[in-house]
């Protein structure tokens, strides 16, 4: 954890992240008078405005820019969330931080900034499974009736700045090793696409086959509504109806994912015609690195 580096943000909206010590953060007290003001703060609007001013990290890793493709290295760990809303039977937080310090896998463990939460630091054995780790977790810790945040999978989630005092640290954790496989969307993914490379005659196989290897990666090349607009319509110009299910396909690594959004968007795709070609497609694929410039 000494030698960890991550990005950090000045607030929850900057966009330009700097490298940063996650040891040094963590034991960083330059805001702890703030803190405290928040924590006094009985508005929850008020708090809520607070905490977006504070400087926040990406515990998994240092980003270039705040999105999943943007990732340089991951950090190895994990942050998993535990907060009032999900789990409205725990009222003592400093006392369930304490209790996740029993825990062999935690590194880190404090209370969050407004003090109804905490957080910890998991380190993770395989960082490329960062979602199939958090899933594992997120079992593990059902089994003591603790629900997680959701958010935590997103590898680019967001860690403001909090104070505590008694914060728990071990930088001897035990490393977590267990993940849960999202086999069956990979398998449905990958059935819809041996259909469509049997029934397209025409279809340029080319598209299947970067649509496979992102749905492999879980990387989304929809993250942007510009992308996802533009995507879509490049599919509808080139493969008509036949490329429906291909606009499915590509959109299901969104956070955000709907498959009557997607069918009823592609269907305004097709009827206005908006005059983008197949190259669109690959331009996009292009830009995450899934096909070499020029081939398409």
């Amino acid at each position: 954890m000494r030698n960890t580096i991550v990005s950090k943000f000045k607030n929850f909206k900057d966009t330009n992240p700097k490298d940063v010590s996650l040891w040094d953060w963590l034991h960083d007290t330059t805001y702890k008078d703030e803190v405290e003001f928040i924590r006094n703060t009985t508005n929850k609007d008020d708090r809520t405005f607070l905490k977006s001013k504070l400087p926040a990290i990406t515990p998994s890793g240092v980003f270039c820019k705040r999105n999943a493709s943007s990732l340089i290295k991951h950090s190895g760990f994990i942050c998993i969330d535990i907060d009032a809303g999900d789990n409205p039977r725990i009222s003592n937080f400093e006392q369930l931080r304490d209790e996740l310090s029993k825990i062999s896998n935690i590194a880190y463990a404090s209370v969050s900034v407004s003090g109804n939460g905490v957080f910890a630091l998991i380190p993770i054995q395989f960082p490329e499974k960062h979602k199939e780790h958090f899933e594992a977790l997120k079992k593990c810790f059902e089994k003591l009736c603790i629900t997680l945040d959701k958010a935590c999978s997103d590898i680019t989630r967001l860690r403001g700045y909090s104070y505590d005092v008694n914060a728990y640290i071990n930088e001897n954790a035990v490393v977590f090793k267990h993940v849960v496989e999202n086999n069956r969307k990979e398998k449905a993914s990958k059935e819809k696409l041996n259909k469509k490379k049997k029934t397209l005659k025409n279809t340029n196989s080319k598209v299947i086959d970067t649509i496979n290897k992102v749905i492999n990666s879980g990387i989304d090349l929809t993250e942007k509504y510009e992308q996802w607009f533009q995507i879509g319509c490049a599919l509808a110009s080139e493969f008509g109806e036949e490329g429906r299910e291909m606009f499915d396909l590509i959109s299901q690594n969104h956070p955000k994912y709907s498959s009557e959004s997607c069918d009823s968007f592609y269907s305004k795709c097709i009827e206005n015609n908006y005059g983008y070609s197949i190259g669109t497609f690959f331009y996009w694929a292009e830009q995450y690195g899934f096909v070499q410039k020029g081939i398409a």
